[in-house]
């Protein structure tokens, strides 16, 4: 799928909930530097919100779900793709009207986006399992959610800039 924002876009590298944290913090520590930015349509701290939210749904479910082909097409295809350790979203997808639940505000700052991110992963951490269906590939599991979620939050946060190449 061709990007509709050609931006630059790297994905980042972490696989692990420990190393998706280790992120926040540097994160964190470029804005608190002054050195944070994105290239992408939206704030750093709508990506935090968005990828949030996403997660938060997971636990607790989600307002709506995608029509009957493209949740067919998610399950046989998508979900098998995502899913996968190595796997790799590429950005460029624009969510229906439909999907507005998990867009985020207009404006988030990017303090209230990793409170946000920080809940969810906390929530990970202390073993609190996520089993609802996805709105687009269905029924998945508490691992399939883990890789899918570090999947969506290198694709958003591949838009990020640190001010450094160090963790370009």
């Amino acid at each position: 799928m061709a990007r509709a924002n050609h931006a630059p876009w790297k994905p980042k590298s972490f696989r692990s909930i420990k190393a998706l944290n280790a992120e926040l913090d540097t994160i964190e520590d470029a804005h608190n530097a002054g050195r944070l930015s994105t290239t992408g349509n939206w704030t750093v701290g709508q990506c935090l919100e968005h990828c949030a939210i996403i997660m938060r749904s997971s636990f607790d479910g989600f307002e709506a779900r995608a029509p009957l082909p493209v949740r067919i097409v998610g399950a046989l295809f998508f979900k098998p793709m995502l899913s996968r350790p190595n796997a790799q979203m590429k950005p460029g997808l624009k969510l229906p009207k439909k999907a507005s639940s998990v867009l985020p505000h207009d404006t988030v700052s990017v303090e209230e986006g990793l409170a946000l991110m920080r809940e969810q992963l906390a929530r990970i951490e202390s073993g609190e399992k996520m089993g609802l269906p996805s709105p687009v590939m269905g029924k998945m599991t508490h691992e399939q959610w883990v890789l899918f979620h570090l999947n969506h939050c290198r694709m958003h946060f591949g838009f990020f800039q640190y001010g450094t190449d160090s963790h370009a």
